[in-house]
């Protein structure tokens, strides 16, 4: 690999962070693992490509030794909106050419060609120097503040009304931030006071008030669901899904959507659908590092999947954690998000956790002292040590990709102690 092509994936990469993460584009901070997996997501969206996690800690820390496959290269162009990797390369070498073009070689050179740059030197660096002493002296006064408030109870979609008062901060711009996702961080007015948004699926957040690249204020946000929520979708990422009726997905003591319900919602049942189960509220306390969960699911019908994939995601006040089954043959396709470390099929042995997806599979998950244990129909599938700090449990998300359906869930604490319960009845 020449200097050039590794050049160029380091600019590749830095656009990619000045387009996706603008407030750590021009700082110190790297991104998380939070935020290279909503790359990962994001690229697999558009460009059909999932490259793992661990291949994307290598080319944010700059090692690599040999040019990175064709394949991942395309897949890192696309969250630039390019096609392919080569047509980046085009683009950037027309950008090259064009500007040195415009470069003219000083006729003669005199004592004053050198003095100018030093004196632009030196009132660049005053500059620099003030600028990072003014963002140093950021100075947060008692009064600001910052609040939400729903316009509805429960469910989605879901007006969320921010009020803020930043009169006193001396700063040159102001967002809000209304989740953790990036793209979620939106200008905001500081001569105004207020600023709303819509939130189209149930979870908790916490929403921040940011002057210049500061966190000034963080506010709790739960968009509650009352009882369970459904929604359907066609893609990962999709920002507006659909919402079947409420008042039929619980039939035959089951969690569900029949093809009567999904057809009257205009969905095809059996076209790119990704189906997800919401229940969104504070569990009685429970944290997310010591709980035991059970559940029971299956697939209604996987005919023309191909990999038909279930993902359960517990929520908490400060994460979230992920855990999955799949079609047998399909494991290389698992994602598992515990503690802080994501764990891909890719990179690991998940040949425990493929199954029938036809049949009822019965899921255990126990989480205690830094442990994870994965039982899958009675027999230990999946048993791994994670770190990173817990909270209160706020919320369960069943999604299948495809039409899916959960026959009980229950929570409970390390004695046995039942916090939350639910059959399915229908009376």
């Amino acid at each position: 690999m020449t200097s050039n092509e590794r050049d160029s994936i380091i600019n590749c990469i830095n656009k990619i962070v000045a387009l996706h993460f603008p407030d750590k584009a021009s700082s110190s901070v790297s991104l998380s693992q939070r935020d290279l997996q909503y790359l990962i997501d994001l690229m697999e969206e558009k460009a059909g490509i999932r490259i793992s996690i661990s291949t994307m800690k290598r080319l944010w820390k700059n090692d690599f030794n040999k040019m990175p496959h064709i394949s991942t290269l395309d897949a890192l162009v696309s969250l630039l909106d390019y096609e392919t990797w080569n047509a980046f390369r085009q683009d950037q070498l027309k950008h090259f050419t064009k500007t040195t073009s415009t470069l003219k070689r000083p006729k003669r050179f005199s004592k004053m060609f050198f003095v100018i740059p030093a004196v632009g030197i030196a009132v660049l660096t005053f500059f620099i120097f003030s600028w990072a002493k003014k963002k140093k002296e950021l100075v947060i006064p008692e009064n600001v503040s910052f609040s939400v408030d729903k316009t509805v109870a429960f469910n989605v979609p879901n007006s969320v009304i921010f009020s803020y008062d930043v009169a006193g901060v001396k700063a040159d711009s102001f967002f809000i931030q209304r989740s953790w996702n990036p793209t979620h961080k939106f200008k905001i007015d500081p001569s105004n006071n207020t600023f709303s948004q819509i939130y189209y699926y149930p979870g908790f957040h916490w929403a921040r008030l940011i002057a210049n690249d500061s966190i000034i204020k963080k506010r709790r946000i739960l968009v509650q669901t009352d009882g369970w929520f459904a929604t359907a979708k066609s893609e990962r990422l999709q920002e507006i899904p659909i919402y079947p009726n409420q008042e039929r997905i619980i039939s035959d003591g089951k969690l569900t959507i029949d093809d009567l319900n999904l057809h009257e919602s205009g969905v095809n049942p059996r076209e790119n659908l990704i189906l997800s189960f919401f229940n969104i509220r504070e569990f009685s306390g429970l944290q997310s590092d010591s709980f035991i969960l059970d559940t029971k699911v299956r697939f209604e019908d996987s005919r023309s999947l191909t990999c038909p994939y279930m993902e359960m995601v517990l929520i908490d006040e400060k994460d979230a954690s992920a855990f999955g089954i799949i079609q047998k043959g399909c494991e290389s396709n698992i994602v598992l998000k515990v503690g802080n470390e994501f764990l891909m099929g890719a990179e690991n042995d998940f040949s425990a956790l493929g199954v029938n997806m036809n049949e009822w599979q019965t899921l255990k998950i126990i989480s205690r002292n830094q442990s994870l244990e994965i039982f899958l129909n009675g027999v230990l599938a999946i048993k791994t040590p994670f770190t990173g700090t817990s909270g209160k449990i706020m919320g369960l998300i069943f999604t299948f990709t495809g039409k899916g359906a959960v026959d009980y869930v229950s929570l409970k604490d390390l004695n046995g102690k039942i916090v939350y319960s639910d059959e399915f009845d229908e009376n």
